[in-house]
């Protein structure tokens, strides 16, 4: 396979549960999951540690991977993801600016990323809603029927 674009990366819209790997029952974060793309979700909580957490209605779920071995940046996430054949790498900064403009629109945008180097994220210049990103790693749970991201703290741009 030759060399993709950010554009033509396999971002794809997947089922809330399979996208935060929800559809299968775990005690713990799942390490080595590496599945990426987008989703829609009416409510989504957001929490640290065991904190009842916030809620964030009507928001575009993205979920992405830092690289385990990324730069430390101060303001951008390095990504890495697993494609059948091959790791790519790509900026956070770069990834948003070139896909938000071809994902729906929604109220929020919520980032499912871990963010190791608690990098202070820029708002894209194609963002007009409140983008949620979290700083450290961040962890999907699902309680009854809520949806439940985690991370150290999270930050709104």
């Amino acid at each position: 396979m030759g060399t993709l674009t950010i554009a033509e990366l396999p971002f794809h819209e997947r089922p809330i549960h399979e996208l935060l790997h929800l559809d299968t029952d775990r005690a713990l974060p799942s390490r080595d999951y590496a599945g990426f793309g987008w989703a829609r979700i009416d409510r989504l909580w957001l929490t640290v540690d065991e904190t009842e957490g916030r809620p964030v209605d009507d928001a575009l779920v993205l979920a992405l991977h830092s690289a385990d071995d990324g730069e430390a940046l101060a303001d951008d996430i390095e990504l890495e993801l697993e494609l059948p054949d091959r790791p790519v790498s790509v900026l956070a900064t770069a990834f948003l600016a070139r896909w938000l403009p071809k994902l729906p629109r929604a109220s929020a945008i919520v980032l499912a990323l871990c963010n190791p180097h608690r990098a202070a994220l820029r708002r894209p210049a194609c963002a007009h809603e409140p983008i949620h990103y979290g700083l450290g790693d961040v962890a999907s749970w699902r309680e009854h029927d809520r949806i439940l991201l985690t991370a150290e703290s999270w930050c709104m741009i």
